[in-house]
């Protein structure tokens, strides 16, 4: 960026002249007077490089690119290494990517990138979250316009009454009117703090667009993917923040309940309605970066590692498991009267019995809580979800989430479990922040797996028979009819994984729900419950007979 606000020409002031700057060269950060500019553009070493008008660059709000290395201080970020997905300087070659094959310059990686998917993706979403936001502020001062109108019309009302009561309650309706002002001010409040948050919130999400389009028009495709790069984890975080504000948001009404019979202690008394607000969020697709345009992100294959049968003496309905970040593998035992989960460890190519955890009932459904230390288990015969410390391995807290509550999914902190008829999402203190009414047309029978698709932040649920992929609103993205009744796992790309007991498969779908390929067969023996682990480079499979293998995922 410029160093100072002067206008004149940086390499001519070095030799004492005082010329006048048109351009300014953004990779040697230096302002240029026309001389300077056709120089530039004949050098052999400089004829490649961006540059401005300054006048556009007065017009706008240039964006900070990180150019240099965080490890080695002062050298360029000038290359990019496609195995570990990183971006690096020429230092960073021999100590950790000395064995990568493909590590290439930054200008042949990023060669494409003002016309790839990561670019239209990351600036659409950035539009989309603006969009949203605009709705919810709408919809805060919507509701503040709405507070300051049901006042006058509630004191009305009690004024009315107030008419034919004696002298006496005057008092009570001075103290039903301080009530009111008091639930209204503090409704007030709230809505304006929540317009002011999505104000903030709103002025950051344009400022990240305004970037992305301005190096568009006026950066060089290496600013550009450094930018992109920068802002992907920002995207997701505000995302998280946009949908939380979405699911969490009330709108709040003021409303007078009258007492059928009057006393002198009371008139009656002011209370609060509130329901969720119309506004949701709907994710625009983010998709990963195209280093190179003609490359297309490879589709994992399963290469098998090991094979155990569970020795254990309880009889066996293995239904559901899941695996931590350090590869501890947890199985639900849904067989009448045995109430356990069995934890195993993986190892290099077996399973090592670690221990039994003894539950009140008999469990059917876990996921592990990402980032915490803390897994998540269904209960249907209680009606509860069950916490595991995975730490500590020990049973902890219970919370209610309703009749039905067989399959369960997890995603930044909040839980999603589903009935016949809806799926409910809880965060972890037990508070249900959004229902969701299923549209598939088995209304008799229970949701077995829940799994969330980070991609486009869809839902997709298995039943018996069929699998949905749906939004937040509940809206069908597409269904897939399949036999069986769970087994559910979606990879990094929101390819969704599914297993069919009858014919001893797990076939894969693409995202969009049509049918893609069988990755495994023959091998396993009627699969049931299936899952990765959370770094992706493991597939698990298990039966109700506790059959389970272990596939390296290339």
């Amino acid at each position: 960026m410029m160093a100072s606000n002067s206008s004149h020409c940086e390499s001519c002031s070095e030799e004492g002249k005082s010329i006048g700057a048109s351009q300014f060269c953004s990779d040697c950060d230096e302002r240029l007077c026309k001389e300077c500019v056709e120089y530039h553009k004949k050098c052999k070493a400089t004829k490649s490089h961006h540059l401005m008008d300054l006048a556009s660059m007065l017009r706008s709000k240039i964006p900070n690119v990180k150019k240099f290395c965080e490890v080695h201080e002062g050298v360029s970020l000038d290359f990019y290494c496609m195995q570990h997905d990183t971006v690096c300087c020429r230092k960073c070659i021999p100590s950790k990517h000395q064995s990568c094959k493909d590590v290439l310059p930054l200008e042949d990686a990023s060669q494409h990138i003002k016309k790839s998917s990561v670019f239209d993706d990351t600036f659409r979403e950035w539009q989309n979250i603006a969009k949203t936001l605009d709705h919810l502020r709408n919809d805060r001062n919507d509701n503040i316009n709405e507070l300051e109108k049901s006042e006058s019309a509630i004191c009305e009302e009690v004024n009315n009454l107030k008419n034919h009561l004696i002298k006496q309650i005057n008092s009570l309706v001075e103290k039903l009117k301080i009530d009111l002002s008091n639930c209204k001010k503090k409704n007030l409040d709230q809505l304006r703090k929540e317009s002011s948050e999505i104000s903030e919130l709103h002025d950051n999400v344009q400022e990240m667009g305004q970037e992305l389009e301005f190096l568009m028009e006026h950066g060089s495709n290496n600013q550009l993917y450094l930018k992109l790069r920068e802002q992907g984890k920002g995207v997701q975080d505000v995302v998280k923040r946009v949908q939380e504000m979405a699911m969490s948001y009330k709108r709040v009404y003021l409303k007078f309940e009258k007492r059928a019979d009057i006393d002198l202690k009371s008139m009656g008394s002011i209370s609060e309605c509130k329901e969720a607000c119309d506004v949701l969020y709907s994710s625009a697709k983010l998709q990963q970066a195209q280093v190179q345009p003609e490359k297309v992100e490879p589709i994992l294959t399963l290469k098998k590692e090991s094979s155990t049968m569970l020795n254990l003496l309880d009889k066996l309905r293995i239904s559901d498991l899941a695996v931590t970040a350090d590869k501890t593998v947890f199985l639900c035992n849904n067989h009448h009267g045995v109430r356990k989960v069995y934890v195993y460890k993986t190892n290099v190519n077996d399973l090592t019995f670690n221990t039994t955890l003894r539950f009140p009932s008999e469990p059917y459904g876990i996921s592990i809580l990402t980032g915490t230390e803390k897994a998540v288990v269904t209960i249907p015969l209680m009606s509860v979800v069950q916490f595991i410390n995975t730490k500590r391995l020990s049973l902890d807290e219970t919370i209610q989430v309703g009749t039905g509550c067989f399959g369960i999914g997890t995603s930044e902190g909040y839980i999603a479990v589903g009935s016949s008829t809806e799926i409910r999402i809880f965060k972890q203190n037990g508070i249900n922040i959004k229902t969701i009414a299923l549209k598939d047309i088995f209304k008799s029978i229970y949701v077995r797996s829940i799994n969330y698709d980070h991609n486009d932040g869809s839902i997709i649920y298995r039943k018996p028979g069929l699998i949905n992929r749906i939004q937040f609103d509940g809206s069908v993205l597409y269904r897939y009819e399949v036999l069986g009744a769970a087994g559910l796992a979606v990879d990094t790309q929101g390819h969704v994984y599914v297993s069919d007991q009858n014919k001893s498969e797990i076939q894969r779908l693409l995202p969009d729900g049509r049918f893609r390929d069988v990755v495994l067969t023959t091998n396993v023996k009627k699969p049931f419950a299936i899952a990765f682990n959370a770094s992706f480079t493991n597939f698990y499979v298990t039966n109700l007979e506790g059959l389970l293998q272990i596939y390296n995922c290339n």
